[in-house]
């Protein structure tokens, strides 16, 4: 891992504990953030969170931006027959007093147009922006294997959206 990249990991890192201590008084949290590993030559992976709004009004979150990728969408995965189909939410509500969870085979963060390949471990900022203006950084880790809860179906490849 280069220099650059390694003080990137480092902050993002400090600015996520800095930001967990603050995360109790928050009426935004985010939980348990990751990517889904993938081989080096992928330049489209999945991310994967829990957003939490303990707050009074619905939240709405509209941007998500990555230093380690181009575009980051939200995406829903929806059946048509047989097949797994990624639709494109522009948005995506969370209710007061509510959490929203994004897991493989359901709603997923989708990281495109990656700027270097990741390995297990290796950590991606991210930084979500709500409606309100509340922005939220987080560093979601970089897993292998699916998570139990994968609805016992295996997530696609998302190798539709290399034209992103």
């Amino acid at each position: 891992m280069g220099n650059f990249m390694k003080r990137i990991v480092f902050l993002a890192l400090g600015l996520a504990v800095a930001l967990g201590a603050r995360a109790e008084s928050a009426e935004i949290q985010i939980l348990d953030p990751w990517v889904q590993a993938a081989p080096p030559n992928v330049k489209v992976l999945a991310a994967y969170l829990e957003i939490r709004n303990n707050g009074e009004k619905p939240q709405l979150l509209v941007n998500i931006s990555s230093p380690a990728f181009g575009l980051v969408e939200i995406h829903r995965s929806v059946m048509h027959g047989n097949m797994t189909h990624m639709e494109h939410q522009k948005e995506l509500a969370i209710p007061p007093h509510a959490s929203v969870t994004m897991r493989p085979g359901g709603m997923h963060l989708m990281l495109m147009k990656a700027n270097k390949p990741l390995r297990t471990g290796d950590a991606v900022p991210m930084t979500l922006t709500f409606k309100n203006g509340e922005k939220a950084e987080v560093a979601a880790t970089v897993r292998s294997g699916l998570a139990e809860d994968a609805g016992g179906h295996q997530h696609d490849s998302h190798a539709g959206h290399k034209n992103h």
